[in-house]
């Protein structure tokens, strides 16, 4: 499953800068995903919400590059990304890590630093789970993991805004760091009074083709 829709983001990717005639730029880092939750209201015999705090996870993908004007640029593409977050109560812990084919669609300026340019930049992102998984650890140090079930314990897509910024030296190599902002209520279960949203900080780098 995992590498049909590695293929799946490859093909996007291609067909962008076919369309666009620009060289795409590869790229793979780390994320720090997290979960805010918030609540609207208490019912009794019902679960609370709960935030996750930074776990640590993984993207691998790419974008092209739209020149718009001069310093201005569209850039898209498409990554496979790691979400979710963890928390721990009276020593049970919990993590959450969830994937997801993920297009971004920003406006970048890039500004001249000497020989290199630096990136500014936000826009949409839109994105799809394909797999995810909890995984348990009691008191007495025992383990278990639960798959994901998407339509019941959360929703298969999401959306948000991007923030990112990064350095894109003369060469080939770029220096990526970036924010992401979910919209979207991930959440199936108790979605009418519990919203959960994806947070990801990430960082990487970038080589150009």
């Amino acid at each position: 499953m995992k590498k049909q829709f590695i293929a799946m983001a490859t093909a996007m990717l291609s067909f962008c800068a076919a369309k666009s005639q620009v060289v795409p730029t590869l790229k793979a880092g780390i994320t720090f995903p997290s979960i805010s939750s918030s609540q609207s209201m208490d019912l009794q015999d019902a679960p609370n919400a709960v935030d996750y705090n930074m776990s640590s996870a993984f993207y691998i993908g790419g974008t092209v590059d739209i020149s718009l004007s001069k310093a201005l640029y569209l850039q898209t593409g498409a990554m496979v990304i790691g979400k979710g977050g963890q928390n721990e109560f009276f020593g049970n812990k919990t993590k959450v890590k969830t994937f997801y084919v993920e297009v971004p669609v920003n406006l970048v300026h890039k500004f001249p630093f000497g020989a290199h340019k630096i990136l500014l930049g936000a826009g949409p992102y839109f994105a799809v789970a394909f797999d995810g998984q909890t995984n348990l650890t009691n008191t007495p140090g025992q383990e278990f993991k639960v798959k994901t079930r998407f339509g019941e314990d959360n929703k298969r897509a999401d959306y948000g805004l991007n923030f990112v910024t990064g350095i894109e030296f003369s060469k080939h190599l770029t220096l990526n760091v970036g924010y992401g902002l979910g919209l979207m209520n991930i959440r199936s279960i108790g979605s009418d009074y519990i919203t959960d949203r994806n947070q990801v900080l990430s960082a990487g780098l970038g080589y150009r083709l």
